[in-house]
């Protein structure tokens, strides 16, 4: 993958696939599983304890050397309610055939505030233009992950908006595939008629399955939004799913969902984390999206979303009240 391909080259080459994208609540998932522990019970119960304890375990990975952006007194304590960050990252890695590292193509940062009641959850568009951290250059946000992996990545959305990111949960895309299919298939309303990759997605209720969900979430240069108008597509999506999969008897599935987060997932959050959020942050359950939109620019060849430092500067002081930063 040449990491410096000029986004004219793609820019009529759907098929290049370099607009892949997507997870971001993968955690939310995990609460899912876990919230099957309240309805079973005795040795049951603690089975499925023991293998989400597993899973935990298996897609576990520190951040790595990132910098602290938190004072001592502001660390984050789960049992005291602290409100809390986490960046929730898609690659475009798992499918396709692909196998390389990839870049991180979908960008949420979500700042949770059990006191407020709220949980702002930020969309960081792929091309954005910023310093990526300990490279020294502008390039488009998404290329920090291919560059130096899950450290630079936080690294650099915490020097861009100058908040801290306490967590970090990142999937795949075959593990968007797998979640959709595991859930039966899931139906959105589509608010854009259009044809992508050789399927076609009417305006209104639109039902999809694993393959076409992901044809669903890549397009977007027949979207008059851009990538905005994509991220809400996969935001519907995984909304859709999270819905489709509370129907669903997890007491004789989960097994099926822990082996998807297993293959595809990481985190550094742990099951004591999970456990604590789930306990604790329910009440932070009221989502509210927002984004960063700036302007379209091409330099040096490539097209990128540039943001005005008072734009930037608005989010940061947004995103530092909800963690409580002052």
């Amino acid at each position: 993958m040449n990491s410096d391909e000029p986004e004219l080259h793609r820019h009529h080459h759907h098929k290049h696939h370099k607009h892949h994208k997507k997870t971001w609540t993968p955690w939310k998932i995990i609460l899912l599983v876990l919230g099957i522990l309240v309805l079973a019970g005795g040795a049951f119960a603690a089975k499925v304890y023991y293998d989400v304890d597993q899973t935990a375990k298996t897609v576990y990975k520190d951040k790595g050397k990132t910098q602290n952006k938190r004072k001592a007194n502001q660390a984050v304590k789960l049992n005291k309610k602290t409100p809390f960050s986490i960046l929730l990252l898609g690659t475009d890695t798992g499918e396709l055939g692909r196998t390389e590292k990839g870049r991180t193509d979908t960008m949420i940062l979500a700042t949770v505030n059990p006191q407020t009641k709220q949980t702002n959850m930020l969309s960081i568009a792929r091309d954005s233009r910023v310093t990526i951290a300990g490279y020294g250059q502008k390039r488009k946000i998404n290329s920090a992950y291919a560059l130096g992996g899950i450290p630079m990545t936080i690294n650099t959305v915490q020097s861009f908006l100058n908040v801290p990111v306490d967590y970090y949960v990142m999937m795949n895309m075959k593990g968007l595939e797998q979640l959709v299919d595991a859930v039966g298939g899931v139906t959105v309303d589509n608010d854009l008629d259009f044809t992508y990759e050789g399927h076609h997605f009417e305006k209104g209720p639109v039902t999809l399955d694993g393959e076409t969900a992901l044809k669903f979430s890549r397009m977007r240069y027949d979207d008059p939004r851009g990538d905005f108008g994509r991220q809400l597509r996969q935001q519907a999506i995984i909304q859709a799913v999270l819905k489709k999969a509370t129907s669903l008897n997890l007491v004789t599935q989960y097994n099926k969902f822990l082996q998807i987060l297993e293959n595809n997932m990481q985190t550094n959050m742990t099951l004591k984390d999970v456990l604590n959020i789930q306990h604790n942050y329910g009440d932070a359950m009221n989502f509210k999206t927002k984004q960063l939109k700036g302007t379209g620019q091409m330099i040096d060849g490539q097209s990128f979303q540039v943001m005005s430092p008072n734009e930037v500067s608005n989010m940061s002081t947004l995103l530092r009240n909800q963690l409580d930063l002052k």
